[in-house]
């Protein structure tokens, strides 16, 4: 694996709904770039509610997804401060650790895409085949700040536990949540360590209301 693209992203503020503040779209640095412990030098995040923070430092898809949707604009198109090579959300599971160089990243969530990139698209359907696909990327805790470039090499140093919580279906089973299956993989990610706090309260909310 290697970073295929390093992307950041200022608020700007677009016609949608009335007028909405937003820093989706990303664009590519083709420089060294500081990693903190609450992303990369010089992204925004306009909802830090639910965007941005440790939990959710780095947004990382890969590179394959932009093919995957048809997408033909530049890397940070769909969000992303990592566009990652030779992967996808079926190789990825909840806790996995990456090193690149000094960095080192942990994988708390799935992404929970949203309405802009409809938006952003001009698509009414781009979010529903989005989301349907369970290819959403995921987000990243940063455990080791330091720097990143374009071309580093990214290792897993922590990869697949036991049994292990992969991205896609974990992401599937919180967007349909239909079955025992979905259920219990809802519940095993409860029990986590690595599991982001907003993925568990909303987890823990959705599933006492499920009635079988």
């Amino acid at each position: 694996m290697k970073i295929v693209s390093l992307n950041i992203g200022q608020i700007k503020r677009y016609n949608w709904r009335n007028g909405t503040d937003s820093a989706i779209l990303k664009s590519p640095v083709f420089k060294t770039i500081a990693l903190s412990d609450i992303g990369l030098e010089g992204d925004e995040q306009a909802n830090i509610k639910n965007h941005g923070g440790p939990e959710k430092a780095v947004l990382i898809i890969p590179e394959m997804n932009y093919a995957l949707f048809e997408v033909k604009q530049p890397f940070g198109y769909l969000g992303d401060n990592i566009t990652l090579s030779d992967i996808d959300e079926s190789k990825v599971a909840l806790g996995d650790k990456f090193q690149i160089g000094d960095v080192i990243l942990e994988v708390s969530q799935p992404r929970s895409p949203c309405w802009k990139l409809n938006a952003l698209s001009e698509d009414s359907s781009f979010l529903k085949r989005y989301a349907e696909s369970g290819r959403v990327g995921f987000y990243c805790r940063v455990l080791q700040k330091g720097s990143l470039k374009v071309n580093d090499k990214v290792v897993c140093i922590s990869c697949l536990d036991k049994f292990p919580v992969m991205i896609q279906p974990l992401f599937l089973a919180k967007y349909h949540h239909q079955s025992n299956k979905q259920v219990t993989l809802l519940q095993q990610a409860l029990k986590h360590p690595a599991l982001s706090k907003s993925w568990k309260n909303s987890i823990q909310m959705m599933l006492s209301n499920i009635k079988f």
